[in-house]
């Protein structure tokens, strides 16, 4: 399956909660990635139940592991008022510090409404840095994910799920139509030749292999890529060329 790059955005790293699925260290995940010949990964921690800025750090320690530089980070926002997170300025020069390339939020477990009002001087900021932003909090929640949108329009953003993509057509594709920054990985989504239908309506460059790991290997998702019908182009951009531009475009 190796003639082109692989690049995962959709990868969990770190010990999880009781009887959840985990790879603990980066020693682990590496060692996955090589069975299945996945370059890179993007990375964001599988517990982050626990805190964001205790994610974040773990995040970048896992980083310091990875002395190749295959594995991109993913930290945690949250909202403004508490000072929890530096100002946005010092915050995206600290994720460039520590070869961090995303964001993501856990607003339910972290109890506030993600809004303007909590996180817009984050978000405006991220939007005009085109910083991408994981939208795996939203799994599922296609209400309160139509109205963050809506609020945020201008986002650079990607939307992962691993068990729940399947039969979802009707809630995404009005998102991909509307949101031009607005991108989907592969994780989850079964639909025979669903993934090139979705390239040829709105282009290969919105879409991103995803694994779901470590709920699934990441063969799966190349075996199922490989069996969409896509051209060698389109294969290439979402097999890894579309995430690794995005994150390349980031203004850290």
């Amino acid at each position: 399956m190796k003639d082109c790059l692989f690049f995962d955005a959709n990868c969990k790293l770190g010990a999880g909660a009781a009887g959840e699925a985990c790879l603990p260290d980066v020693s682990a995940l590496l060692s996955e990635m090589d069975y299945y010949g996945v370059d890179r990964a993007l990375i964001r921690h599988t517990n982050i139940i626990k805190g964001a800025l205790t994610s974040n750090e773990k995040i970048a320690e896992f980083l310091c592991d990875d002395p190749q530089k295959r594995l991109c980070g993913t930290w945690c926002i949250l909202p403004s008022q508490c000072d929890e997170i530096p100002a946005p300025e010092l915050f995206f020069s600290q994720m460039k510090a520590a070869r961090v390339g995303a964001i993501t939020l856990s607003p339910f477990e972290h109890r506030y409404v993600p809004c303007r009002l909590t996180l817009g001087k984050i978000l405006d900021a991220a939007a005009e840095r085109k910083v991408p932003v994981l939208l795996d909090a939203f799994a599922g929640r296609w209400t309160e994910l139509y109205a963050f949108m809506k609020e945020f329009p201008y986002l650079t953003c990607i939307y992962l799920e691993s068990i729940g993509k399947w039969g979802s057509d009707r809630n995404l594709r009005p998102l991909l139509e509307n949101y031009e920054g607005f991108h989907i990985d592969t994780a989850g989504y079964w639909v025979p030749e669903g993934i090139r239908d979705l390239a040829e309506k709105y282009g290969a460059e919105r879409i991103l292999y995803g694994s779901g790991s470590p709920r699934y290997n990441h063969g799966n998702g190349m075996l199922q890529l490989r069996h969409n019908g896509l051209n060698d182009n389109d294969f290439a951009l979402i097999a890894g060329k579309n995430l690794e531009r995005l994150l390349k475009g980031a203004e850290l």
